[in-house]
């Protein structure tokens, strides 16, 4: 992306944070408190962030079922928003959400959809004689989705919320949805170049799709925000390996960091998103990003507490780097009196009702 473009997008995002929104009139505050936490400051408390659905007959689900009928799934997603209670920095915002890793079916591979989920079809042969060229076709129809959903949520979300994109999964992602976990493993050690060119040929539709998004939503006035919910005054990333789990640091570094930095370069700003126990290995390499402004950290099945971390986050802070925590309502104001403020935001998942989440925020607000 042209550091023009960048700029102008600055410009405008600068803009639309300087004005309430219909579903958040206390937006330009909250704007303020993101932009002091990607700084590694702190306004007046650390971010807080946290929703409730108010009316529990109703669930509310990704409608992952419903993106077929953009009638409906729209009206779906009005509701959702109308339904939602949020507490601190929790933005109101309709996601275009596909699922996990849509460059994988973009780029080839089969998606189905069940219920709340989806999942990709692995295709990819031993001898990757059928990989795919890595370009995103114009007449994909998932492509074609994306971009008519993605305008009709902008058209109406300027001045009222926030367009949400979907997960577009780096390349890592992408070849473990397209290849298949163990197969991957074994290409890293038998056929690392062959790897390794796939990662360098996924940017340049990564880089396609993400230019895409933050041009839609900004021609329409509509601020764009990524699925963790983080505003910014520039564009920013939300660059991921979910497979480094199953890799080693020197297969991480070697492979698929180079690709992670310059992802996070072309945003502008990135929150790098690590997910779980086995991922927080190669939490000091990532600390040698510069580009890496801010580390996301859920804790994993099989490990639920954040609180067993405390000697990574507290490392994380100390380099020098943003941090949010995903983690549950009972370990907020704990982490909340064992780290730095500065620079910290958390993210309560399996939020308590309404009530209770208004509770456990004005005592987070009283320790201030």
């Amino acid at each position: 992306m042209a550091t023009e473009q960048v700029f102008s997008w600055t410009d405008r995002l600068t803009a639309i944070a300087q004005e309430p929104l219909e579903f958040c009139e206390d937006f330009p505050r909250i704007a303020q408190r993101f932009e002091a936490w990607w700084h590694q400051a702190v306004v007046d408390r650390p971010v807080f962030m946290a929703e409730a659905n108010t009316g529990p007959d109703r669930p509310i689900t990704r409608r992952l079922e419903l993106m077929h009928e953009p009638d409906a799934w729209f009206h779906e997603k009005i509701l959702d928003i109308q339904q939602m209670h949020r507490v601190g920095e929790m933005l109101p915002r309709i996601r275009v959400d596909f699922g996990p890793v849509l460059l994988g079916v973009l780029l080839g591979g089969r998606r189905e959809v069940r219920s709340d989920t989806s999942w990709t079809h692995a295709f990819i042969d031993d001898d990757w004689s059928n990989a795919p060229d890595w370009t995103i076709p114009d007449d994909h129809p998932d492509w074609r989705l994306l971009r008519e959903l993605s305008q009709r949520v902008a058209r109406d979300a300027a001045g009222r919320y926030l367009v949400c994109t979907p997960d577009l999964g780096a390349a890592a992602d992408v070849l473990l949805n397209l290849r298949g976990s163990a197969q991957l493993c074994l290409d890293v050690v038998t056929r690392p170049d062959t790897v390794k060119a796939a990662v360098d040929a996924i940017y340049a539709s990564w880089q396609k799709a993400f230019a895409s998004l933050y041009a839609t939503s900004l021609e329409h006035g509509a601020g764009l925000i990524h699925w963790l919910g983080l505003w910014s005054n520039r564009p920013y990333g939300v660059p991921a390996c979910d497979f480094n789990a199953l890799i080693g640091p020197d297969h991480f570094r070697e492979l698929f960091l180079p690709e992670i930095a310059r992802e996070a370069a072309t945003a502008g700003r990135a929150v790098f998103h690590l997910d779980g126990p086995d991922a927080a290995r190669h939490i000091e390499t990532l600390l040698e990003v510069p580009e890496i402004q801010a580390i996301q950290f859920t804790p994993g099945a099989g490990s639920p507490s954040a609180l067993a971390w405390l000697d990574m986050l507290r490392r994380i802070q100390g380099k020098g780097r943003s941090l949010l925590i995903f983690c549950p309502a009972e370990e907020v104001l704990t982490l909340a009196e064992l780290l730095r403020p500065d620079g910290l935001a958390i993210f309560i998942e399996q939020s308590p009702a309404p009530v209770e989440l208004d509770a456990l925020f004005n005592q987070f607000k009283r320790r201030y």
